[in-house]
């Protein structure tokens, strides 16, 4: 998305003016209190309606904390429309700064839930596997719960590879060792190319735990 510092560039200011000399650029300001409001207001409206007259809706939330440590907490709902067609709404993509204890995540869940009056109407809500998220959902929610299946599977995956623990240790090493040292990369790049020249390099790719 663009910023709406843009309309505020010199040479933006420029190219607009040449394909339009008449054309006067609204300010960001104006775009950030105007513009921007009254689109959400369109969506919001428009996704209610739609949200109005559906019976019934899956719920997927997730949390995450973004490079800057800030925390996030996203809900969107999926179902079925009269035509058979699944469609997605987001309901909701915000700060979370609160501690993701079961009691805080069940509130958040609760108040989004009601501000788009889907009491009542939801099958499951789907999530990781975090004790905390399945107690919020399950226990103080009262609503079906459902893993991902991807979560799941890794986890499954996780607690087999225990059994080589020592093994990717030692694989981990040999990666970290490559990913840090520029001239051995560019050594492991040159004998692929010498053994096979039909095909591309491949350089390693460390392990990560929740992938």
């Amino acid at each position: 998305m663009i910023s709406n510092h843009f309309v505020e560039d010199y040479g933006f200011k420029k190219f607009v003016s040449a394909l339009n000399p008449s054309y006067e650029l609204p300010s960001r300001k104006t775009i950030s209190n105007t513009y921007l409001q009254a689109h959400y207001e369109e969506a919001y409206n428009e996704c209610t309606n739609l949200l109005n007259k559906v019976e019934a809706v899956t719920l997927t939330t997730d949390c995450w904390t973004s490079k800057n440590c800030e925390s996030f907490m996203a809900v969107t709902a999926h179902f079925i429309n009269n035509d058979f067609e699944l469609q997605s709404v987001l309901l909701d993509c915000s700060s979370f700064g609160e501690t993701h204890t079961s009691e805080n995540l069940a509130n958040a869940l609760k108040k989004i839930i009601l501000e788009w009056k889907l009491d009542g109407k939801i099958l499951m809500i789907i999530s990781d596997n975090a004790a905390n998220i399945c107690k919020a959902i399950k226990e103080l929610l009262k609503i079906k719960h459902f893993g991902w299946y991807a979560h799941t599977i890794n986890l499954i995956a996780q607690d087999a590879l225990k059994q080589v623990s020592k093994i990717l240790e030692k694989v981990k090493l040999i990666v970290s060792h490559f990913k840090r040292s520029t001239s051995a990369m560019s050594k492991l790049i040159e004998q692929q190319s010498q053994l096979n020249t039909n095909k591309a390099a491949k350089k390693l790719i460390q392990d990560v735990t929740t992938r």
